[in-house]
């Protein structure tokens, strides 16, 4: 059985597996891109000062701007410093909703 399957399955496995991802990849380029505009994603201002603790973190200054932010868990927000352009974890207890 798989010595009939081996000369057949490579180059048209890869053809098509190549054409579906490259489909996939734009599909969640696409959601991603709609994802950074949708109304859920919110942005909150720094009321403190906050130096990253982790690679994974970010660095804010009190009254910087935090874009696209998304809840992680207790304590933790993702999200985008305006001002250094930098995405990262940061602690929710520092920031505040704006809109």
């Amino acid at each position: 059985k798989e010595r009939k399957l081996t000369p057949v399955l490579p180059g048209a496995y890869q053809q098509s597996h190549s054409q579906g991802y490259g489909y996939m990849h734009q599909t969640s380029l696409s959601s991603m891109r709609s994802m950074q505009h949708s109304p859920n994603l919110r942005t909150y201002r720094a009321m403190y000062d906050y130096s990253a603790q982790d690679e994974d973190e970010v660095s804010f200054r009190d009254g910087d701007y935090i874009v696209n932010v998304q809840p992680i868990d207790d304590g933790w927000m993702y999200g985008t410093v305006q001002r250094t352009g930098k995405t990262g974890m940061l602690p929710a207890n520092y920031i505040e909703f704006v809109n």
